[in-house]
């Protein structure tokens, strides 16, 4: 049998020297591959996604809240009706053993008077018929009071639920922003000053008055004010935060999240597009407010400032008021 052949200290080197070159060939490919800005751009954007659900989960809770306040201050109301009922039932009762202990119709057996007999009835009829009546309205406070009190501990549970999900979600958007960060890490220099430089230079006249025009002013006087999730300034903002703010200050209110905001205009198209419109991605992830000749101002993503960028990506518009 031939034995297999034995590679000599000077083989041994090459084919250690060879699988070294290969090694490093293969991580100088993996060092050499490119990041792509449009990827980096596409990271931020899943991060601003999941920090507009975040703000909806907190509208919602904000809501429940508010409701939660409203049923204690109802259940309190129907309890104080609930109490009233009984004790006019209570007396009722009372005062009804105290004018016959026996029972009133007793009393009526032992008349010999006909006619005093058929009174009596009478006012039994109408003494029962007014024990029915407060009984029924005992009964019908008791069931409004029970309801009330289950639909408090729904919205309870509705509302623990809720504050749960929207820590999970601020920890989810944590997580997408350390992987646009890393993936930012990665871009040039020169390709990370590109991508971070943010345009505050309006250099036209916008053809704006009135209400539409202080909603302008405000969102252009916050150029360079920094991004922050879940922003509603007065000194930093996100998207939506920075649009609600803006026509807030034009006495106009609009919902916290970019679809409601949307859906509380009136659509119009993109080749119709007048200063103060709303501009917004199509997924309903970003929202901006349409300056004329092709501009938009909105607050972008973190790293970059309220700025003045062009159209691209915005798909959708709407017309306040």
């Amino acid at each position: 049998m031939r034995q297999p052949r034995r590679r000599t200290p000077r083989l041994a080197l090459f084919a250690a020297v060879a699988g070294m070159m290969a090694s490093t060939a293969f991580a100088g490919a993996a060092v050499a591959k490119k990041t792509d800005p449009a990827d980096v751009e596409q990271a931020f954007h899943k991060a601003e996604v999941t920090n507009e659900e975040v703000n909806s989960i907190g509208v919602r809770i904000d809501a429940t809240h508010q409701e939660i306040s409203d049923l204690n201050a109802d259940i309190a109301a129907q309890n104080k009706h609930y109490l009233k009922q009984k004790e006019k039932l209570s007396a009722l009762i009372v005062q009804q053993h105290l004018d016959a202990p026996l029972g009133p119709t007793v009393n009526l057996l032992g008349s010999k008077d006909p006619g005093a007999f058929l009174d009596g009835l009478g006012a039994v009829e109408a003494l029962n018929s007014q024990q029915t009546e407060q009984l029924e309205k005992f009964d019908a406070a008791g069931d409004e009071l029970r309801a009330r009190r289950a639909q408090l501990q729904t919205r309870q549970k509705d509302l623990k639920s809720d504050e749960a999900h929207i820590e999970q979600r601020r920890a989810e958007v944590e997580a997408q922003y350390k992987d646009a960060k890393k993936l930012f890490s990665q871009l040039s220099t020169r390709e990370q000053a590109k991508f971070m430089d943010s345009d505050t230079d309006l250099n036209f006249e916008i053809d704006a008055f009135g209400r539409t025009k202080q909603a302008i002013d405000f969102a252009i006087a916050q150029l360079g004010d920094p991004y922050v999730y879940g922003g509603t300034g007065p000194s930093a903002w996100d998207c939506s935060g920075l649009v609600m703010k803006a026509f807030a200050a034009a006495g106009i209110s609009l919902p916290r999240v970019v679809g409601p905001q949307m859906a509380a205009s009136r659509r119009v198209s993109m080749d119709a597009l007048q200063p103060g419109d709303l501009v917004a991605y199509g997924d309903m992830s970003h929202i901006g407010i349409y300056l004329g000749k092709g501009k938009v101002v909105h607050a972008p993503h973190p790293g970059r400032s309220v700025e003045i960028t062009g159209l691209n990506h915005f798909s959708v518009a709407g017309r306040v008021g």
